[in-house]
C-alpha cells in the first residue's frame, strides 16, 4: 500500500472520531504545556541567578564567621574574635595572589529618611568597596579615604532607597537623614543593581564610612566581613590557602571563619536551578507517560473495532508493515495534534506565570522539545497496538464478530 493511501485511510478514521481524538490527546496537551512552562521557568530561574550575580567577579573571596558550625554547637558568636582593618592589612601584605581587599560591617538602626521612618540595611565600607563589589556610583560622589579617616557622617544611598523616599535620586543629593542618633548628609546614589546575592542588596542599603559605623553604630552585635579579590581566576585557590594560613595565627581560632569564593556561589546557585529544572521535567514526563497510556488504550479499542477492516486490507494484499504503519501514523498524528495544541496553550499560560511573580522566559527550545516529546510518546505507546494489529491473520480478522 502506498503512503498516500495509508494517510487517506488514517485521516478518514480520525475525522470520523474527532471527539475521541480530542479526548485521547488531552494527556499529551497537558504534557506539552507542562514541558514548555517547565523549561521557561528553568530558563527564567537561570537568568534571575545570572542577574543576581551580574557584575560579581568570580575572583571575589569572602571571609565570614562559620555560622553553620556555630548553630550546630554551643559556640557563642559574641565571643568570636572580630575581624579588623589590621587583620585585613596583614592578609593583604602576606598574600601574593591578592590584588585588592576591603572590610565591611552591617548594622540595623532606626532611620529617618525625608521625615519617614525606615529600617534599611546599613553597611560600613572602605573607599574601595565600589570597585571590589562593583557598586558604581550614579549621582554625586562616593565615600572617599578622607571620609573613612575622619569618620565623616556621610551616606551613599542605594537606588531603591533613593526612589522610595524621594521623588527622584537627584532630589536625594545633599539631603540630611538620621541614622540612630546622628545626622548624615547624602553625598551620592548608586546605580541600580537589581537582585543581589553578595550578602548586601545595594539597592536597599545605605553605605557609610567603615570608621563611622564603628564609632556610632557598633553598640550591638555585629560581625565584620572581609572581602578580597584574587589577581586572576586561576589563583583563587592559592589565595584562599594563604588567607587561611594568615587567619590561623592572627585569630584565636581561624577555623571559626570560613572562606568562600564567588565562583563557588555562582556554581552552587546554578546547580540548584538545574536540579529543580530536572525535577520539574520529570513531573512533565510522567504527565506524558499518562497521556501515552491513554493513546495506547484507545488504539487497542480501535484495533478491536476495526478488526474486519484489517482483515479486508490484508485480503486485498496489504502487508504487515502497511497495517503497522497505518496505526503508528494514527498514533503519531494524535500525539502531534496534542503537542501542537499544548504549545499553543502555553502562550496563554505564560502571562499567568508573570502575574504570580515566577520568573519564566519562553524559548523556542521548549516548544521544539514539547513537540518532540509528543511524537516520541505517540510512537512508543502506539507501537504495541500497531504491532498487534499487524499480526492478525486475515481469516480470523474477517470472521471476527
Amino acid at each position: 500500500m502506498r503512503f498516500p493511501e495509508t494517510a487517506r485511510i488514517v485521516w478518514t478514521n480520525l475525522m470520523q472520531n474527532k471527539f475521541k481524538v480530542l479526548l485521547t490527546s488531552l494527556g499529551i496537551i497537558v504534557g506539552a504545556v507542562t514541558i514548555v512552562m517547565v523549561i521557561a521557568i528553568g530558563k527564567g530561574g537561570e537568568e534571575r541567578i545570572a542577574g543576581q550575580f551580574k557584575g560579581l567577579s568570580a575572583e571575589t573571596i569572602y571571609i565570614n564567621p562559620d555560622y553553620g558550625k556555630a548553630f550546630g554547637s554551643d559556640m557563642d558568636l559574641t565571643k568570636l574574635p572580630k575581624l579588623t582593618q589590621e587583620h585585613m592589612r596583614q592578609i593583604m601584605e602576606e598574600n601574593m595572589f591578592l590584588k585588592d581587599i576591603t572590610i565591611r560591617n552591617t548594622y540595623y538602626k532606626d532611620t529617618f529618611i525625608n521625615n519617614q521612618k525606615a529600617n534599611p540595611q546599613i553597611t560600613g565600607v572602605l573607599a574601595n568597596y565600589e570597585t571590589i563589589n562593583n557598586f558604581p556610583i550614579s549621582l554625586g560622589s562616593n565615600i572617599s579615604e578622607a571620609d573613612v579617616e575622619n569618620a565623616a557622617r556621610v551616606v551613599v544611598l542605594g537606588d531603591g532607597i533613593a526612589r522610595k523616599y524621594f521623588s527622584s535620586p537627584e532630589e536625594a543629593l545633599g539631603k540630611v537623614i538620621k541614622i540612630g542618633e546622628q545626622l548624615y548628609r547624602v553625598i551620592g546614589v548608586l546605580e541600580r543593581k537589581g537582585d543581589a546575592m553578595q550578602g548586601v542588596n545595594p539597592d536597599e542599603s545605605l553605605f557609610i564610612p567603615f570608621s563611622t559605623g564603628q564609632l556610632f553604630l557598633a553598640d550591638g552585635f555585629s560581625m565584620p566581613q572581609i572581602v578580597a579579590m584574587a589577581d586572576s581566576i586561576d589563583h583563587v585557590g592559592s589565595a584562599m590557602r594563604q588567607m587561611r594560613g594568615t587567619l590561623d595565627y592572627v585569630l584565636e581560632d581561624g577555623s571559626d571563619y570560613q572562606l568562600e569564593d564567588a565562583g563557588s556561589r555562582i556554581d552552587a546557585a546554578m546547580e540548584s536551578a538545574r536540579t529543580m529544572n530536572l525535577l520539574l521535567i520529570s513531573v512533565a514526563t510522567i504527565v506524558f507517560i499518562v497521556g501515552g497510556i491513554g493513546i495506547m488504550n484507545v488504539l487497542f479499542v480501535s484495533v478491536k473495532e476495526r478488526t474486519k477492516e484489517i482483515g479486508i486490507l490484508k485480503a486485498l494484499g496489504s502487508s504487515r508493515e502497511d497495517i503497522m504503519g497505518q496505526f503508528l501514523l494514527e498514533s503519531v498524528i494524535i500525539s502531534l495534534f496534542g503537542g501542537g495544541v499544548g504549545v499553543a496553550l502555553s502562550y496563554a499560560c505564560m502571562p499567568l506565570l508573570t502575574l504570580t511573580g515566577i520568573p519564566a522566559v519562553a524559548t523556542l527550545d521548549g516548544k521544539v522539545i514539547a513537540l518532540g516529546f509528543a511524537v516520541v510518546t505517540g510512537t512508543l505507546f502506539g507501537f504495541y497496538p500497531a504491532y498487534k494489529a499487524s499480526r492478525l491473520k486475515p481469516i480470523d480478522a474477517l470472521n471476527h464478530e
